[in-house]
Order: C-alpha cells, then structure tokens, then sequence
C-alpha cells in the first residue's frame, strides 16, 4: 500500500511540473511574458544547464576496483587495503555520485561522495560524507590546463579540537590515461606545508 501512494505522489509532482513549466510561459492571463519574466528564465536557463565543464565528469563514469592507503603518520608506511567504487551520472549529466566501499581497518567503511560544476561559482563542487563521521565536507577547485587533473580545497571539523578548529584539506584527482585514476587528500598546515593522509588508486573493472 505504501509503495502505491509513492507512486501516486510522484505522478502528481511529475503532473505539477508539467503543469507549471506551461504556466509560466503562458502567464495566467494568456499574455506574452514580461521582460523581466523573459530574464529570469534566461538566467535560469543560463545557469542550470550543464555545459563544456560538465563533460569532464564522465571521466569518473563507471565501476572501479581501489587500492587504498591511509597515511596516520606521515612518516609511517600507511595502511593499505582494497574497495569498490560506482560512479554514475545524475539529474541529466550535471553531478556525478560516487558510492565507495572498502575494509578498513578490519571494518566495513562507506562514502558517498557528489560532484559537479557550480556555474555560480566557475568552480568544481565535491560534497563527501561517510561512515567514520557524522560530518561533511565540501572541496571546491579547478582542472588545470590538461584537463586531467582536479585539484580542491576545503575545511573540515579538527576531532582533536572537538571541532574548535578547522583543518584545511586538499584534494588532487588525476586522470592517467591508462583506465585508471588517483585520488589523493593532503593535510594543509598553517604554514602551507603539505602531508599525505589517503590515496586510492582505482582501476575501471572489465
């Protein structure tokens, strides 16, 4: 029963749109639209159509197999273990989503991650959450002139200040060429120095 009300909800919402994308144009009174009105949807349109910049995350599109390491201590030999990941294209080509899964640490550990291209912002967009916090953290950035590697920054809550402090990451992605692509997140110190805490290394499955 439950699974039949779902479906009549969303034969409603699809019918509401629908029924809103019409109106709209057409104006309650059967006039033409306002100047003002013509701007809007030209804005709208402008920015919420995927372009050139969104091309690029197809390069993520598809099933990988991982090879992950975890760097506790930089001068340490990090801990090395195996994961999946699934990339699929979402809402028409303007986000990728990424499911991740791995044993770490002798533990089931999950991620979902988003990315997109934010045409407000002329940026690069990554929303991750997972299973080891109840935080989330957003990166933004740019390719550089290859068009093969993505570099993000962001912030994210310091446990050891219960969160009093921020920690700067950064994020470099890079496309190899080869079937294969490497993630890589750094420590930012205050100071710009840089330390390495995880890699994967993901190989498209056959």
């Amino acid at each position: 029963m439950r699974m039949k009300h779902l479906v009549v909800l969303a034969v409603l919402l699809a019918a509401f749109c629908l029924a809103l994308a019409y109106a709209i144009p057409q104006q309650t009174t059967g006039q033409q639209m306002s100047d003002q009105d013509k701007k809007m949807m030209d804005q709208m349109m402008k920015y919420g159509t995927p372009g050139k910049h969104h091309e690029f995350l197809k390069k993520y599109v598809g099933d990988w197999d991982a090879e992950v390491k975890l760097w506790q201590n930089p001068a340490a030999e990090p801990m090395i273990s195996k994961g999946t990941i699934k990339n699929q294209l979402i809402f028409d080509g303007r986000f990728v989503k990424g499911d991740f899964e791995a044993m770490m640490g002798g533990m089931r550990s999950m991620g979902l991650e988003v990315i997109g291209y934010d045409l407000f912002k002329n940026m690069y967009t990554t929303f991750w959450i997972d299973s080891w916090s109840t935080a989330s953290v957003t990166t933004t950035g740019t390719l550089d002139s290859s068009g093969m590697v993505l570099t993000e920054t962001g912030m994210y809550p310091d446990a050891m200040t219960d969160g009093k402090t921020m920690q700067k990451i950064k994020n470099v992605t890079t496309f190899l060429g080869d079937g294969r692509y490497k993630f890589e997140m750094f420590m930012v110190t205050p100071d710009g120095k840089e330390a390495k805490s995880m890699e994967f290394v993901c190989t498209r499955k056959k």
